[in-house]
């Protein structure tokens, strides 16, 4: 069984995975309410699904990019966890998992995925050729236009101001999203050198480099 975390956005929660399973699911879609409410989210979900903690395979923790405090509340939480009884612990990067749970929802090669940050500051990512490939670009909602003249939708997990008529579809970032890439793209993948595992603050993304063009 897999514990997934997700507390990179507003959403907080977590989900169960058996296999490319997901058994359960619990979540709430609040801002600043990952280190209070987290514990009890997953104490419960372990409850009503009779799961013990020593019983995991491994647990894994959305790593960004998304909030700088919700990451670290996330992977705090998750290597307090699985120390006393050396679960495997493993990290997906949410942009990632993000478009692969939403990509159902229109064509990939016109879509947008933005993960807002703050202000009118986002993370953005387009599918590439091949479409497993992706580039994840952080800067001002208004260059987006400039960026990406050929997209068609947007999908973001919050609401963002409209730009040039483009249609905005706005989905959560999910737990069992987290879960769901793990299990399909990377099982097996979760270490027990806990300290090797790396948050994506989106320092990477260098926002001062963010200018009107086609990324390259």
């Amino acid at each position: 069984m897999i514990l997934a975390l997700e507390t990179s956005s507003l959403v907080c929660g977590a989900s169960l995975h058996d296999g490319s399973l997901c058994v359960a699911e619990s979540f709430l879609y609040e801002p600043r309410v990952h280190a209070e409410k987290l514990v009890g989210l997953v104490a419960d979900l372990f409850e009503e699904q009779l799961i013990r903690i020593d019983k995991l395979d491994a647990v894994v923790v959305s790593s960004g990019p998304g909030s700088f405090t919700g990451l670290r509340i996330g992977m705090s939480f998750a290597k307090g966890l699985v120390y006393p009884h050396k679960i495997p612990l493993g990290t997906v990067n949410t942009m990632q998992a993000f478009m692969e749970g939403t990509n159902e929802m229109s064509r990939p090669d016109e879509t947008l995925w933005l993960i807002r940050s703050h202000r009118d500051l986002v993370y953005s990512a387009v599918f590439k050729d091949p479409v497993s490939e992706i580039i994840i670009h952080y800067g001002k909602i208004d260059e987006l236009k400039n960026w990406y003249p050929e997209c068609r939708n947007i999908i973001c997990n919050q609401e963002i101001p409209e730009i040039n008529d483009i249609p905005v579809t706005q989905k959560k970032i999910l737990p069992s999203f987290i879960g769901n890439y793990y299990t399909k793209n990377c099982p097996g993948s979760a270490v027990l050198d806990y300290d090797s595992l790396v948050l994506e603050y989106g320092m990477e993304y260098k926002p001062k480099e963010w200018k009107p063009g086609p990324p390259v």
